[in-house]
C-alpha cells in the first residue's frame, strides 16, 4: 500500500468532512471566546469584566461535565442525532448572545454553545475512529488533533484580523458558520443501528469493566490538560513581565510553538502506526519536560522561541502516540461513550491546572509553574515507562469479542 493510498483509506470523504466539521466548531469557539466576546462584554456592552469569566466558566463546565452523557446517548440513539440536536442549542446560544443585550443572555449563551461542544467532539472522535486496523490510529488522531488546532488558532486570528474592535459584525459570520456544521454533521456522522449499539453491551456491568481496562491511563490523561492549564494563566505574564516580550512577538511566539505541532503531528502519527507508541511517548514527555523546565529559566527572545518549539515538538510526539493507546483500548461498542469519558477527565485537567498555575506563581517565584509542569511530565515519563498498558489492549479487544 503507497503511504498515499493508505491516507485515502484511513481519512475517507465522510470522515473528512467530520474533521472538517471539528474545526469549524472550533474556529467558532476560538474566534468568540478569544477575540468577540471579552471586546463585545466590555467594549460594546458595558458590562463588568467579571462577565466575561463567569461566561467562560459556564461554557467550559458544561462542555467538560456533557461530553460523557453526549458519547453515552450517541452509543444509544447514533451520533447524527445527539451532534445535530446539540449543535442546535449551541446555535441557539450564539443567537442569544447578539440578541438580548444582559449578562445573564451571555452567560447562558456561551453554556449553551458548550452544550453544542460537548456533543461534537465525541462524535466525530469515534466516527473518525471506526473501523480502522490499529496501525491506522495514531494517524487517524493526528488528523484530528490537526483539525482542532487549525481550526482553534485560525478562529482567533482571522477574526482579530477582519474586524479588529468592530466585533458585532462576526457574529453573523459565526451564527452562518454554526449551520453550516450543523448540516455537515447531518451528512458525515452516523445514525443509530442495532448492529453496531447493541444495548447488552452498554449496561452497567460492561461499563464498569470497561472502566477497569483503562484506569492506568487517567493519569495521563488528566496530566496533559492540567499541564496545559498551569501555563495558562502564567505564560503571557511571564513573557510579559518578567521578559519583557512585545505584544506582536507575543503572537509569533504562540504561532511558532502551535505551527511546530501541527506540522509535525501526522508525519509521527504514521511512524507511531509503523512501529510503537511507546518510544514516542516516552520520548515526548521527556522533550516537553526538558524545554518547560529551560523556558522558566530563558531571558532572550530567540532562546524564548526555541524553547517554545522544542515544546510544540514535544506536544507533537505525546498527542499520536497517546491518542494510539487510547483507541486501543476502547471497546468498539462503548467507543462514543468512552470519548466522552476521556474528555471529561482532560477537561477536569483544564479545569484545575490555571488555579495551580496562578497560586504557583504568585506564592513562589515566576518561572516556578514551568519547573513544576516540567517535573509533573518526568513523573509520567517513569510512570508509563513501566505501567502495563499493553496488557488494556488485549483487554479491550477481549470485550470486543464478548
Amino acid at each position: 500500500m503507497t503511504q498515499r493510498g493508505g491516507m485515502r483509506q484511513i481519512f475517507t470523504r465522510t470522515k473528512l468532512l467530520a474533521l472538517v466539521n471539528l474545526g469549524l466548531t472550533e474556529f467558532v469557539r476560538g474566534s468568540l471566546l478569544f477575540f468577540i466576546l471579552p471586546i463585545y462584554i466590555h467594549g460594546i456592552l458595558h458590562l463588568p469584566e467579571g462577565v466575561v469569566g463567569y461566561a467562560m466558566a459556564a461554557h467550559y463546565a458544561l462542555d467538560t461535565c456533557l461530553r460523557g452523557p453526549s458519547g453515552w446517548l450517541a452509543d444509544r440513539l447514533g451520533q447524527r442525532k445527539v451532534a445535530v440536536t446539540a449543535l442546535g442549542i449551541g446555535w441557539v446560544g450564539l443567537w442569544l448572545l447578539v440578541r438580548v443585550h444582559s449578562d445573564w443572555a451571555v452567560i447562558l449563551g456561551c453554556g449553551l454553545l458548550g452544550v453544542g461542544m460537548a456533543a461534537i467532539w465525541p462524535c466525530v472522535v469515534a466516527r473518525v475512529t471506526a473501523g480502522l486496523p490499529s496501525a491506522a490510529n495514531a494517524t487517524a488522531m493526528a488528523g484530528v488533533m490537526m483539525a482542532w488546532l487549525v481550526g482553534v488558532g485560525s478562529g482567533t486570528v482571522v477574526m482579530s484580523v477582519a474586524l479588529g474592535r468592530r466585533v458585532v459584525g462576526g457574529f453573523a459570520a459565526l451564527l452562518a458558520v454554526w449551520l453550516l456544521c450543523i448540516a455537515i454533521a447531518g451528512v458525515c456522522l452516523t445514525g443509530y443501528r442495532r448492529e453496531d449499539h447493541e444495548r447488552e453491551h452498554l449496561g452497567w456491568r460492561a461499563f464498569v469493566r470497561s472502566i477497569s481496562f483503562i484506569r492506568l491511563l487517567v493519569p495521563g490523561i488528566f496530566i496533559q490538560t492540567f499541564i496545559m492549564g498551569i501555563l495558562m494563566p502564567v505564560f503571557v505574564l511571564y513573557t510579559q513581565y518578567v521578559i519583557g516580550l512585545p505584544a506582536e512577538s507575543y503572537s509569533l511566539l504562540l504561532v511558532t510553538g502551535g505551527a511546530v505541532a501541527v506540522v509535525l503531528q501526522l508525519p509521527v502519527g504514521r511512524l507511531v502506526d509503523r512501529f510503537s507508541y511507546k518510544p514516542f511517548l516516552l520520548a515526548g514527555f521527556g522533550v516537553c519536560g526538558l524545554f518547560l523546565v529551560w523556558l522558566g529559566r530563558v531571558h532572550t527572545m530567540p532562546l524564548l522561541f526555541a524553547a517554545i518549539a522544542g515544546v510544540g515538538a514535544g506536544y507533537a510526539l505525546i498527542l499520536p502516540a497517546w491518542n494510539s493507546v487510547l483507541v486501543h483500548s476502547i471497546d468498539a461498542h462503548r467507543r462514543t461513550l468512552m470519548w466522552g469519558l476521556f474528555m471529561t477527565v482532560e477537561g477536569l485537567g483544564m479545569a484545575c491546572g490555571p488555579l495551580v498555575g496562578a497560586r504557583l506563581m504568585q506564592d513562589f517565584q515566576p518561572s516556578t509553574p514551568f519547573l513544576v509542569a516540567g517535573c509533573v511530565l518526568f513523573a509520567m515519563l517513569l510512570f508509563y515507562a513501566y505501567a502495563p498498558v499493553e496488557r488494556r489492549f488485549s483487554g479491550s479487544a477481549h470485550s470486543k469479542q464478548g
